[in-house]
């Protein structure tokens, strides 16, 4: 009689059918369960939807509406001073800065041209009659009283001068708003 050698298969089959399978948890039992007590305060999700409208560099206030929903965080609020690029702030009575955001500039300064021939070079260009709305989401608190937008002015002189979405200097404030209550 030949003896027969057990596989590790065969092993870890045995040892699987030993073991007992986690209990499963149904969708529906999952949702009942309580979620854990948030540190946030009952404001947290309170947030205020501006939408702006813009024709060339002039950016007026179309509608404010107050949305439930959760914000990220906010991006630094110390410090920024020498910062390029776009944002919206929240600041207090007293001027300080509560939430800050940053985003892709809304405002559309340049386009993309393509060239007529294959072998061309895509150019970004300064656009003419620029036009359109964009959205800005911040926290609707009672601390908060200005909505600011800060935008960078684009390279005019120099290697990125031809790049007229690069942000040359840093951001100023171009429009500062109350927010109603």
């Amino acid at each position: 009689m030949v003896a027969r050698k057990s596989s590790r298969k065969s092993k870890a089959r045995k040892t699987a059918k030993k073991t007992k399978p986690a209990k499963k948890t149904s969708k529906t039992q999952a949702r009942k369960t309580p979620a854990k007590a948030s540190k946030t305060s009952p404001d947290a999700n309170k947030a205020m939807r501006l939408t702006f409208s813009y024709d060339g560099d002039d950016i007026k206030l179309v509608s404010q509406q107050r949305t439930d929903m959760i914000l990220p965080p906010s991006d630094t609020v110390k410090g920024y001073g020498s910062y390029k690029g776009f944002w919206a702030e929240v600041r207090s009575g007293s001027d300080k800065t509560l939430y800050r955001t940053v985003m892709h500039n809304p405002t559309k300064n340049d386009a993309e041209v393509f060239p007529e021939s294959p072998d061309g070079e895509i150019s970004r260009e300064p656009a003419p009659k620029r036009k359109g709305v964009f959205v800005v989401l911040v926290p609707d608190t009672g601390k908060g009283d200005d909505v600011i937008l800060c935008r960078s002015a684009t390279e005019t002189k120099g290697p990125a001068s031809g790049l007229h979405s690069l942000a040359g200097k840093p951001a100023k404030e171009i429009l500062r708003l109350k927010l109603k209550k």
